[in-house]
């Protein structure tokens, strides 16, 4: 099994058990709309913290979303501050701006 698959494997887990929670909460009416709220969002929480953790993003995916000019990731970076093949908007500006001088 592939570092990806044992990943989504371990999501889908913890998923599993997040909605077992909810039921028994649910079926015992200890989940308010405040509560079940906080809940919610604590889970969700968790779950981003234990599945998106540069250390489990494969180097090949890293690889791809690096910016040519710069060398640094791109994968966290909002599309709308991104230019040509995944490089960072402001290295291909300074790119341009400098050939253009």
């Amino acid at each position: 099994m592939s570092k990806i698959e044992s990943e989504i494997k371990q999501i889908r887990e913890e998923l599993k058990s997040i909605k077992d929670d909810l039921k028994t909460y649910i079926n015992q009416n200890k989940l308010t709309d405040e509560t079940s709220k906080e809940y919610v969002e604590a889970l969700i929480n968790n779950v981003k913290l234990s599945s998106i953790n540069e250390e489990v993003l494969s180097r090949e995916y890293l690889d791809f979303w690096t910016c040519d000019h710069c060398g640094k990731h791109t994968h966290e970076v909002d599309y709308d501050y991104l230019g040509n093949n995944r490089n960072h908007l402001g290295c291909e500006l300074k790119l341009e701006m400098g050939e253009k001088n």
